[in-house]
């Protein structure tokens, strides 16, 4: 690995930000699970410019709370609740249909 690379995913990795890619969504309510660089998922609800499966987004995705995360595929900035990190794609699955029947 060169190392401009690490110096790359040190950084990164200081500052909190992490890429992932939507992988399930339920776009009626705005709730995404996005693949995390480390193989996990962070579920997101989204409350501006919705994305798409498949797009990679740009962000603090590993903390809780209200974030700002940036979609490198459409070049928008969307606005998001974390609602969870660190799940397996079961879990992912199964939080969002626990919030699509309002449990």
């Amino acid at each position: 690995m060169k190392i401009q690379n690490k110096i790359s995913i040190m950084a990164r990795g200081r500052n909190g930000l992490m890429s992932g890619q939507v992988y399930v969504e339920y776009r009626r309510l705005g709730f995404f699970a996005v693949q995390t660089e480390d193989n996990y998922f962070s579920i997101i609800e989204v409350q501006s410019n919705l994305p798409s499966l498949g797009n990679k987004l740009i962000g603090e995705l590993n903390s809780l709370g209200e974030k700002s995360l940036y979609n490198e595929t459409t070049k928008e900035e969307l606005k998001v609740s974390i609602k969870s990190t660190q799940l397996t794609l079961v879990e992912a699955k199964s939080y969002i249909k626990k919030a699509v029947r309002g449990i």
